[in-house]
Order: C-alpha cells, then structure tokens, then sequence
C-alpha cells in the first residue's frame, strides 16, 4: 500500500516528494513539482496533469525516474510506502508518483508503454 499523507499532520517515517522547506528544514526532492499556481482544488488539479505530463516525458536516467526507482524498491522490499507532501486535502502529484511506482506511468522511451 502506498499512502500520502500532509507533512504538518504526520510525523512518522516516509519518504518527502515536496519542495524546499526552510522552516522545516527539508531539502527538496528530486520529485517536487515545479509547477506552482494558486493553492485550490481547481488550481492542483492543473498542476498534477502538468506534472504527469513532465514524468511522462523524462528519459529513464533523469534524476525523477532515478528516485521513482529508488522508491519502487523500498516499496518492493517493505510492502508499503509513505509519501509526504503539503496538498492534503487538495490533489497531490504525489497521486502520480505513486502511480509511476506501481508502473503505471512509463518514462519517455520506455518499450513497456
């Protein structure tokens, strides 16, 4: 199982797929989203396709795809995975990258499309 779960309401182990965060002292990931707008449901859901579309188009050795990988084997290894970001409640590209992990979603040239 593969969860998401709000960086300011949990604080158990995962793995964080957000942006830089002074005050929190987290560096960003190599999955942030880099695409930013108004913060509300309408507004994220945008951003989300923007950013499915992005993964969609990297190459396999892209620093993203290097990170899904490493994500898939935590997963594969403990069968389950947290993913943390801020969205909760609104759509969350953490909803792609769960689903890149779970092969739903493909890199750029990638035969199995």
């Amino acid at each position: 199982m593969i969860k998401i779960k709000k960086q300011s309401k949990y604080n158990g182990p995962g793995e964080y797929i957000g942006r830089y965060n002074y005050y929190y002292k987290l560096k960003a990931s190599p999955l942030e989203n880099p695409f930013t707008g108004p913060v509300n449901h309408k507004s994220n859901l945008r951003l989300v396709e923007k950013f499915r579309k992005l993964l969609e188009s990297l190459p396999e050795d892209s620093p993203q795809w290097k990170e899904i990988r490493r994500l898939q084997k935590i997963y594969e290894e403990k069968g389950e995975l947290i993913l943390i970001c801020w969205c909760d409640p609104l759509p969350c590209h953490g909803e792609i990258i769960k689903s890149a992990i779970l092969g739903e979603i493909q890199p750029n040239g990638d035969s199995t499309k």
